[in-house]
């Protein structure tokens, strides 16, 4: 097994034996179980026997059967207000309905109750007073009449389409793809800054290089580092789609069903987050290098946070230009593109060749940092208990020594 190799498995030992690996690997698993649990607890306070009552005074309602299934709610007609309300009292039903008598005209109905019935009742009393006005029409007539508009607003310029409900549910699974992500880096580059700086403290470290260069070093701590991210991202995608799959086929969760996912988006996704999180990882390393204490690594968590959310903070200039400048910036700048790049797939077909310019500059970008951390990780052993400046990492070798000398 190669030096590197070595590395790369006792930093994802390490690091997987930990109490709080375990929390955080857990962590995402339950935020799914809570929301698809309190989605499921929504749709069955919806869903119960609800009784409601009618005075038909506009004499609309010829048949109460007509309109959608629905066994959990019965209707009963009356012939005045007050044997309605004798009803209600009577707690016989839960509410119940005026029709005015003008209401071709007037469109007016008024709902009496003491306590306001489920929302999934209403709607349903709405539809067969709507299947009833059109019930003398053909059957296509009626079926279009019922169906409403149906508008589809398409962005040309954009390539993109959306009803006039609002986006569909499946359009944000680029940004949760990236949300997991964002929370991906935030749980596992901060292992970089902190291992390092605990190593310098302890000088572990030291007996370490005597037998591995600081190149090798850098890439081991690296891959192990990608090899927790991989282990998370693993358990994570497993929980996902087994949470969709309970919450739509078993708890019978209608906002689950039939997801019309966008997978060349979320592949886009995919494919920008893999280098931008390699790049995070090796400036988190660098700085891991520079500080001189495992106090200041923790401070430096604060600063990924910072630029990993920068964009959400720009959505006002974002949104309303999705291939402008600004949002491309931050599309091609690697620890932003990811929530960026989520984002804008709302709004429009991100275009092939910005997601290959953005996997570049953050493989590019991270290669570079990678170097310059072995850079500054054979300048700092010489500066023990000191924390390095930026402007040291590109002095020539015998400035480097007269700073060591000196100090």
């Amino acid at each position: 097994m190669s030096k590197i190799s070595l590395v790369a498995w006792q930093q994802l030992r390490q690091e997987t034996s930990k109490r709080s690996f375990l929390l955080l690997l857990l962590l995402m698993p339950l935020i799914l179980v809570f929301v698809i649990g309190f989605g499921a607890l929504i749709a069955k306070l919806e869903s119960g026997e609800t009784t409601l009552g009618y005075v038909d005074q506009a004499g609309i309602i010829f048949d109460p059967t007509l309109g959608p299934e629905n066994e959990d709610v019965t209707l009963v007609a009356y012939g005045n207000p007050e044997e309605a309300q004798a009803a209600l009292d009577a707690e016989a039903i839960n509410g119940y309905y005026v029709i005015d008598a003008d209401y071709a005209n007037t469109h007016q109905a008024e709902l009496l109750y003491n306590e306001q019935p489920r929302s999934s009742a209403m709607r349903y009393f709405e539809e067969v007073v709507r299947t009833n006005l059109v019930a003398g029409e053909t059957p296509a007539l009626a079926e279009r009449l019922l169906d409403g508009a149906n508008l589809t607003i398409r962005a040309t310029a954009y390539d993109r389409e959306y009803a006039t409900a609002g986006p569909a549910a499946g359009l944000f699974f680029p940004l949760i793809v990236s949300v997991f992500f964002i929370f991906l880096i935030l749980t596992t580059s901060g292992y970089m800054t902190t291992v390092l700086a605990e190593e310098k403290v302890n000088r572990t470290i030291e007996i370490i290089v005597t037998s591995i260069s600081t190149g090798q070093m850098m890439a081991g701590k690296l891959l192990g580092a990608l090899g927790i991210a991989v282990l998370q991202l693993v358990v994570w995608i497993i929980f996902l789609f087994a949470a969709v799959w309970v919450g739509g086929q078993v708890l019978d969760l209608s906002w689950l069903q039939e997801l019309d996912i966008s997978w060349r988006d979320g592949a886009m996704i995919v494919l920008v987050a893999m280098p931008a999180y390699y790049f995070t990882a090796a400036l988190m390393t660098l700085l891991g290098t520079m500080v001189s204490d495992d106090m200041e690594a923790q401070q430096i968590g604060s600063l990924s946070f910072i630029l990993l959310f920068m964009p959400i903070y720009l959505l006002m200039v974002i949104i309303p230009n999705p291939n402008g400048p600004v949002a491309l910036f931050f599309s091609f700048f690697p620890p932003t593109s990811i929530i960026t790049m989520g984002v804008r797939s709302l709004l429009m077909v991100v275009p092939t060749w910005q997601v290959i310019v953005s996997m570049i500059i953050s493989l590019i970008g991270g290669v570079f940092l990678t170097w310059l951390a072995g850079r500054a990780f054979r300048l700092s052993m010489l500066r023990y208990g000191q924390r390095l400046r930026v402007s040291e990492l590109f002095r020539g070798d015998s400035a480097r020594r007269s700073t060591a000398s000196q100090s």
